[in-house]
């Protein structure tokens, strides 16, 4: 069972991460109110309803953040320990350094706990929501729902399974509806592409309806002007990284099935799965910090070494997602070993400091 000390080492690591949270998706919120400003004017698209979009992106910011708020969390609220001479006192009491990093471990669990939480079940509903938000403002004739693409042009409704990143469109869908709104011809495609001012369609099935008989035909390929306005896929994509892990999956397969490019998907995937390991080792980074030149430099280096750490975290994460793209490497050595690379810079500061103390 936890200790009272245990629990009070628990407590200033999980309000440290609160706090941190707080602060670094505020921040992040402002920046992003600030992007979304140029938008506004563009069809029903105002103040209120940016506002609205950038509090339902929230819940999906605060994912993203949390392995870096765990970082400035442990090491501005344990440093104050530190500073005070706590740790100090602890360890004269007693106090192992596996026991402490143990505490702070179990409450790295509970933050991965909320973590997966909000990212798999809250974050992508949410999203979901706010991209409805903006492609409706934008044009009332868009509707973005957990069944896919609704649009309507004229006599020609578009239903799509998945708007992709590069101006493509899976599962697609078009019927065209005559004066009475019958539909009189439905045309299904296996994918859309978005290239050289027209969508080219792939495997497309093609029937034509009417009252003494329905005529199938299936071409290939084929290459239409009109389908959906490239403009609206800046509103209507989903990242990756926005998706949670099972519809992530999902994708993939229906891309692999498809012979479609799967690669970022299966990176992202991937990722979901190692990014909340990496608030563990966001969490072992803090602690050589806390016992080595415990009264040098304050808060302000403590802040200073957090920001750095988690930037860096986040330059490596990105190129090795990248890299691994260009170069074809396995998805979960992309997406794994910039945890793997700190995992085993934090192991080593821990085995020096424990030979220094």
């Amino acid at each position: 069972m936890t200790t009272v000390l245990g629990r009070y080492i628990m407590r200033q690591v999980l309000i440290g991460t609160a706090l941190a949270v707080v602060l670094l998706v505020a921040l992040d919120a402002v920046f992003a109110l600030i992007d979304e400003l140029r938008d506004t004017g563009r069809g029903n698209y105002g103040l209120t309803e940016a506002l609205l979009y950038v509090a339902l992106t929230l819940p999906r910011r605060m994912y993203d953040m949390l392995p870096p708020a765990a970082l400035l969390g442990g090491l501005l609220w344990l440093g104050n320990l530190a500073a005070n001479s706590e740790l100090t006192a602890m360890r004269a009491a007693g106090m192992t350094l596996g026991r402490f990093i143990g505490w702070v471990m179990q409450a790295g669990l509970v933050v991965v706990v909320v973590m997966v939480v909000v990212g798999e079940f809250f974050a992508p509903a949410a999203e979901s929501r706010a991209q409805n938000l903006k492609a409706s403002a934008f044009d009332e004739q868009l509707s973005v729902s957990p069944i896919g693409l609704w649009a309507r042009d004229g006599q020609r409704m578009v239903q799509a399974d998945a708007v992709l990143p590069g101006n493509r469109l899976i599962g697609v869908r078009i019927i065209e509806v005559d004066a009475n709104r019958e539909p009189r011809e439905i045309t299904r495609a296996q994918s859309a592409q978005y290239e050289d001012g027209a969508w080219r369609l792939q495997g497309v099935e093609r029937s034509r309806l009417s009252l003494e008989r329905v005529e199938a035909e299936r071409p290939e390929e084929e290459v239409i002007e009109r389908l959906i306005a490239p403009e609206y896929f800046d509103v209507l994509v989903v990242e990756p990284s926005q998706m949670a892990a099972q519809n992530l999956a999902r994708y993939i397969d229906y891309l692999q099935e498809n012979r479609l490019d799967s690669a970022p998907y299966e990176v992202a995937f991937w990722q979901r799965l190692t990014l909340p390991a990496s608030t563990f080792v966001m969490l072992l980074l803090a602690i050589p910090f806390l016992f080595g030149s415990q009264r040098e430099g304050g808060a302000g280096r403590r802040l200073f070494i957090g920001i750095a750490i988690g930037v860096s975290f986040a330059i490596v994460m990105r190129a090795m997602t990248h890299l691994g793209l260009v170069y074809n490497l396995p998805p979960v050595v992309a997406a794994s070993l910039p945890v793997v690379l700190f995992l085993i810079f934090a192991l080593v500061a821990l085995q020096r400091m424990g030979r220094q103390t």
